[in-house]
């Protein structure tokens, strides 16, 4: 990066740094072209922070998908990993560093337990859309937010915060007017009703590819609200496959903050509790759909002439992780990565573990 970015504060080696000292730090215009830049230029970024800053979950996963990294400054002097913990002697260590092989790796304060205020839903959902006029993005996020809290998304944007009305036409326009260039514009709720995430539109050999990524906050842990989101959550995907073609779906359950902000220390992992393997996977797959339902109590949902298959997984109480990987077996682990293609979101590293 040859022109001084208005985002960059410093540079460790090939490292740039940009810094705050903001409570939460978003997905701001300036920061998300010094990452798109930086990505470009083959360089990583560290977002560099005190302790009591927060991330945004589109903070936090443009950083992951651009191959940054978030460096926590602790109250002592340290250096660590917000997202892992991991210790770092230095900010450019971000480029250079190895797998965690020891407890000893990981900062005590990051191992802090925090009281989690609310369940969250982490929806991740690829959808397929002919390439026409009639077709109008948003559909997916509106549908899961209506289902899990009760109001479509209140806003969208470019990049954070997302004040715009939520508008799905002026979603698809803009979307439009950018192919064939990917676009990706974040959706956010209200502090009454939180939600936060991402739609991605691209261009494909078979149409348009809708990749929606949600964070939901449906009720503090064990209240009726959370538990009756997560037994909706059938229905949801029933009439997703209804109303569009579906690719692939997950939803994972993790408890963290009301605001639906990242923490720099350690919180519970997420957990599987529901997949969905679309009309098109079913095909593409060979699935036999019968035997599915008899041996995983998977469930038909759809149209009956192109049906897809929902796999219910887990609860917050029971770990779906040994649900999720039978389902994989019985489908075959690698064609189902072959037919995701590259993993994003909540797939990112769930094929292959490591399980918690």
């Amino acid at each position: 990066m040859t022109v001084p970015h208005p985002a960059l504060d410093a540079r460790a080696g090939e490292v740039l740094v940009t810094e705050t000292r903001a409570e939460v730090a978003y997905l701001s215009e300036t920061r998300a072209d010094l990452l798109v830049r930086a990505r470009a230029d083959g360089r990583r970024v560290a977002l560099v922070s005190d302790e009591v800053t927060r991330l945004s979950y589109p903070m936090r996963e443009a950083l992951r998908d651009s191959g940054g990294a978030w460096v926590v400054r602790g109250i002592d002097g340290t250096l660590r990993d917000g997202s892992d913990g991991r210790r770092l002697s230095s900010v450019g260590e971000i480029a250079t560093r190895g797998p965690i092989t020891a407890a000893e790796d990981v900062a005590v304060r990051f191992l802090r337990p925090v009281a989690p205020q609310s369940v969250q839903l982490v929806v991740s959902q690829a959808v397929r859309h002919r390439a026409t006029v009639d077709t109008q993005l948003g559909g997916t996020a509106e549908l899961f937010a209506e289902d899990l809290m009760g109001a479509a998304p209140s806003g969208w944007g470019a990049h954070e915060p997302a004040v715009v009305a939520w508008d799905r036409a002026r979603l698809t326009e803009l979307a439009r007017n950018r192919m064939p260039e990917e676009t990706t514009v974040v959706v956010a709720g209200t502090p009454e009703r939180p939600l936060v995430g991402t739609i991605r539109t691209a261009r494909t050999e078979h149409g348009l590819e809708e990749t929606t990524q949600l964070v939901v906050g449906v009720g503090a842990p064990g209240s009726p609200q959370a538990r009756a989101a997560i037994d909706a959550l059938p229905g949801t995907f029933d009439r997703l496959a209804t109303r569009s073609m579906p690719l692939f779906g997950l939803v994972m359950g993790r408890q963290g903050r009301r605001d639906l902000t990242f923490p720099s220390v350690l919180e519970a992992p997420p957990v599987p509790l529901a997949m969905l393997v679309g009309p098109p996977g079913v095909r593409d797959l060979g699935l036999p759909v019968d035997e599915l339902v008899r041996t995983l109590g998977a469930r038909v949902v759809g149209r009956p002439r192109v049906p897809g298959l929902y796999f219910p997984l887990g609860t917050l109480e029971r770990d779906g992780w040994q649900a999720f990987d039978e389902v994989l077996r019985a489908i075959g682990h690698d064609r189902v990565r072959e037919a995701l293609g590259a993993p994003r979101g909540p797939w990112e590293g769930v094929l292959d573990g490591p399980r918690p």
